[in-house]
């Protein structure tokens, strides 16, 4: 399959400039393998009868290192020569152009277009990481992202570190790029979001008026939100210390967190998102989110009997609601932990 900026058709030929391949990349070079392979044994007059009776070895030493000029290899040029001998040269000159190819050549495809047909396309076959094709539907945030963060915010890719792992190994200033998704599709809902592949097919079938297409038009949510995980990091670590850089990094804290600011900013009907907001409050009250006592509480869950994931992001959500509306409070998670696991 082939996407293309412009196509012109003369009678029954296409012209195609400026064009990707989207599916067949593979079989597409090894095509292309073969026919240059074919083209060298008759330009060359490469007789089977005398080279097939060399071992792999021999055969291999002989011709291994021009063909590599070809992009081909010596298992290619073996089955070549096979077929010239059990079917002749002039039926090997034509085995390729006799036989029907299928192409498809789509145009006018948008970024987003493009990545859906993706998807489909990968339908049976090796599977793709959940939260991979999440990425994969908002790669056009990157630019954003990276340009907010002007040097202090790295964004890290499912295919470089596995979500789940994320947490324990990351810098100060590295946010995985699906936690952030979900976070921004956490706070336009107002509800805590989760990498599924329901989630995925959700979006995947959202039409541009629909509320996830707000991702692609409104840059100043993620200017916002950049600088607000870049400061908010900063003073956790200057109240909190090494959990800090825990309790940020998890997928089901930026959830929650963003769920939390995206109704609070809801249903206090202002213009101006509240990350300030928290900011402030946190400032204010340095002991607001007792981190540790957060993860003395997390950990002593049985998770036996709740799904852990689900039960943080609840439990996150919560708290910051709470906290925007009583910011003098300090924040007892057992209360919200028993919430959600009862």
């Amino acid at each position: 399959m082939l996407i293309a900026k412009t196509v012109s058709k003369n009678g029954s030929s296409l012209t195609i400039e400026n064009f990707k391949i989207l599916d067949g990349l593979q079989r597409t070079y090894r095509l292309h393998a073969i026919q240059r392979t074919i083209e060298f044994a008759l330009s060359e007059h490469l007789d089977p009868s005398e080279l097939l009776g060399l071992s792999r070895f021999a055969f291999s030493r002989k011709f291994s290192t021009e063909l590599r000029q070809h992009s081909s290899n010596t298992e290619i040029l073996r089955a070549v020569l096979e077929f010239r001998s059990e079917h002749g040269a002039d039926e090997l000159r034509n085995c390729l152009s006799k036989n029907p190819q299928w192409f498809e050549v789509w145009t006018g495809l948008t970024a987003a277009d493009e990545v859906r047909k993706m998807l489909i396309l990968n339908a049976g076959h090796k599977p793709v990481k959940t939260r991979h094709q999440l990425e994969l539907l908002f790669l056009n945030l990157l630019p954003v992202l990276r340009r907010a963060g002007a040097g202090k915010f790295e964004i890290v890719r499912e295919k470089e570190v596995g979500s789940s792992q994320f947490s324990k190994v990351r810098a100060p200033g590295e946010f995985h790029f699906a936690h952030l998704i979900t976070a921004m599709l956490s706070f336009l809902r107002g509800r805590p979001v989760a990498a599924s592949t329901g989630l995925v097919q959700e979006v995947n079938g959202a039409s541009d008026d629909e509320e996830d297409a707000t991702l692609a038009i409104d840059p100043e949510l993620f200017n916002e939100a950049v600088r607000f995980l870049v400061r908010l990091e900063a003073l956790l670590e200057e109240q909190h210390g090494d959990l800090a850089r825990l309790w940020i990094g998890r997928e089901v804290t930026l959830s929650g967190l963003f769920a939390g600011l995206g109704a609070y900013f809801a249903e206090s009907n202002s213009r101006e998102f509240p990350f300030k907001k928290f900011i402030a409050t946190l400032k204010a009250n340095p002991k607001a989110l007792r981190l540790s006592e957060f993860e003395s509480t997390r950990n002593s869950l049985d998770l036996s009997k709740i799904n852990i994931g689900n039960v943080n992001r609840l439990a996150v959500f919560n708290a910051t609601l709470s906290l925007l509306h009583n910011p003098s409070s300090n924040l007892h998670w057992r209360k919200y932990f028993a919430m959600e696991a009862a």
